[in-house]
């Protein structure tokens, strides 16, 4: 394909919602243009090993690729590595490059991601501070582990918290700076996230809490230490920055279209401009589930935003209607979350503060279940408490579900035989 000749189905962002775009549309239109624009200088590969497997050496380079060229080749569809999109023209439906090709289009969907959030203090800047979101950023940070004496992470989310566990598990003294009262602080409570601290910490990682960065100290352009709020210095020469990441959304708005912590889509991941989409991390998504907006920046939304968005480029009506999830791994924990984290006017706990059976973190909203993040949790539990989620039941007495003498199963199948209101729409297969 010439370049400079229009497209039919363009997709703007190399990762694994792009991806998923582009195999859906080929599914549903076997012969029309699909060009795939990537600014990194690589095929579409899985993040979620950068800071798990790949990271560790447990996976080998070649299976964090997603798909391979030959497969790019088989399906016809078009990758344009290493180049940036600078501007999005609904109107005239065109796309103009970095080197200054402007390219027309049928439809468009953006996927153009999240980036690192990075601490603005004194020092940032220094050889050996690093942030995880590429796979360049993991290959500098393998190399530098190899050769690391005293490593500091700053941030204790999931990212702060898998990193910080590696680089424990690799013999590296490790310390965790979090500025809330606990790690995983959006995510559990203080007892729970307590728990957890004092779980790393017996297995080798020293976890400050209530603890700021105020600047990072090196020598000759390399970072030495960092130096936190109280005026103590922790030796270190690596640092990883995990305090979250910033939506992609520039494109978008330099577009016109409706952006509000992301790009605001409806449940069929259109954007206000009509043909235009958007999916994955940086998509603020209509849930009919939940009844409002969200944004998750995680695997499975992802790759499930681009199957769908990809079909309804083609002129499908999917609704993304599915309970988002995401998982974790940090040690000997395997966390998981559904639902909605984000508003919550209860918390309740169900199950023990220990490794073994594991426990539950349950957020209601008005009395509704709207998530739940398990620790070691079993499965059986898992899929009760999603039916719970999916039914929409409300409880007047939420610590009903911290009774471990009253079964998940019973309560679940007490709730779909009840009903409750038009209840959630029904997960829809993508054929």
């Amino acid at each position: 394909m010439n370049k400079d000749d229009g497209v039919d189905y363009a997709i703007v962002g190399g990762g694994l919602a792009g991806l998923n775009a582009a195999v859906a549309i080929r599914k549903h239109d076997a012969s029309k243009k699909i060009l795939l624009v990537g600014d990194e200088p690589h095929l579409p590969y899985d993040r979620v090993p950068l800071s798990k497997d790949y990271l560790s050496g447990k996976r080998i380079r070649d299976r964090v690729f997603l798909r391979g060229k030959e497969f790019y080749d088989q399906q016809k569809i078009d990758v344009l590595t290493g180049k940036r999109v600078v501007k999005v023209d609904p109107k005239g439906r065109t796309f103009e490059l970095d080197d200054g090709k402007r390219i027309p289009f049928g439809r468009l969907m953006l996927a153009t991601g999240a980036r690192a959030r990075t601490l603005n203090v004194p020092g940032a800047s220094l050889r050996g501070v690093y942030t995880l979101r590429t796979l360049d950023d993991c290959e500098r940070l393998r190399s530098s582990m190899r050769g690391s004496k005293r490593a500091v992470v700053v941030g204790g989310g999931f990212i702060g918290c898998e990193v910080a566990s590696i680089f424990a598990t690799a013999g590296i003294p490790t310390t965790m700076i979090e500025a809330a009262s606990h790690p995983l602080n959006v995510a559990v409570d203080r007892v729970a996230g307590g728990w957890i601290a004092d779980y790393f910490r017996a297995k080798g990682v020293d976890v400050m809490t209530d603890t700021q960065t105020s600047a990072f100290i090196g020598r000759d352009g390399a970072v030495e230490g960092v130096q936190l709020s109280t005026g103590e210095t922790l030796m270190a020469d690596m640092v990883v920055v995990g305090i979250g990441v910033v939506p992609n959304s520039e494109l978008a708005e330099g577009a016109g279209l409706s952006v509000d912590k992301g790009i605001v889509v409806n449940e069929y991941l259109e954007t206000t401009a009509a043909g235009v989409f958007a999916a994955g991390d940086v998509a603020r998504f209509y849930s009919p589930l939940f009844g409002r907006h969200l944004r998750v920046e995680h695997f499975d939304v992802a790759a499930k935003h681009g199957m769908i968005g990809g079909a309804n480029m083609t002129g499908k009506r999917l609704m993304f209607v599915d309970l988002p999830f995401f998982y974790s791994y940090a040690f000997d924990l395997k966390i998981r979350a559904y639902g909605d984290l984000s508003r919550k006017t209860v918390s309740e706990k169900r199950g023990k503060l220990t490794q073994g059976k594991g426990f539950f973190q349950l957020y209601f909203d008005d009395g509704r279940l709207t998530g739940f993040l398990s620790v070691n949790g079993q499965f059986d539990e898992i899929n009760e408490l999603k039916q719970l989620i999916i039914s929409k039941k409300t409880f007047s007495d939420t610590s009903k579900l911290t009774d471990e003498k009253i079964g998940l199963k019973d309560i679940a199948k007490a709730a779909q035989a009840e009903g409750t209101g038009t209840g959630a729409p029904a997960i829809q297969q993508i054929s």
